[in-house]
């Protein structure tokens, strides 16, 4: 995870490497579950604004069986950046280990 500061936003980067599409698609719909309350673009992965700024969630794949997510939070305080950042973890984490099962 990396943590830049450019004026006014605080940023919160993160590569995720995932096995397939589908499990891209089940994370994808449990944060829109987590963060229902919040406005969302899904056109392109998913981008979700709350009152302090946006995180986004994307799919990268460097080939047909290599697949990784990108996980970017923009924030106008630190605090708030960790604190969406932590709720967006556990939802991978949730995810994983019911998926592995």
């Amino acid at each position: 995870m990396n943590i830049t500061f450019e004026a006014p936003f605080y940023t919160i980067y993160r590569h995720e490497k995932i096995e397939s599409i589908e499990f891209f698609d089940q994370f994808v719909n449990w944060l829109k579950g987590e963060f229902d309350l919040y406005l969302m673009d899904d056109s392109d992965g998913l981008k979700v604004y709350y009152p302090s700024g946006f995180f986004s969630v994307k799919l990268f794949s460097k080939n047909e069986n290599k697949f990784s997510v990108e996980l970017k939070v923009k924030s106008k305080t630190l605090k708030s950046a960790n604190q969406i950042a932590s709720k967006i973890e556990s939802v991978l984490i949730n995810l994983k280990s019911i998926s592995s099962n």
